[in-house]
C-alpha cells in the first residue's frame, strides 16, 4: 500500500477461514478469523473507526 490511499476494509474467504484486510493512511493489516461471524464483526468495527458507510461484498475467491 502507499500513502495517500484511501481507507478500505475488505473480508475475504481464505482456504478454511476468513480474513479481514484493513488499510488505514496507505498501511495494510491483515488479520485471520476461523469463522466468518467474528471477522464480519472485526470489519464492520473497522469501517466504523474509519468512517466508511458501506459493506463491500466478501470476496469468494
Amino acid at each position: 500500500m502507499v500513502a495517500g490511499e484511501p481507507n478500505d476494509v475488505r473480508v475475504k474467504r481464505c482456504g478454511g477461514g476468513w480474513i479481514v484486510h484493513t488499510v488505514q493512511d496507505g498501511k495494510l493489516t491483515v488479520l485471520r478469523f476461523k469463522t466468518q461471524s467474528p471477522a464480519e464483526y472485526f470489519a464492520d468495527a473497522q469501517r466504523t473507526r474509519l468512517g466508511l458507510a458501506a459493506k463491500p461484498p466478501i470476496d469468494q475467491r
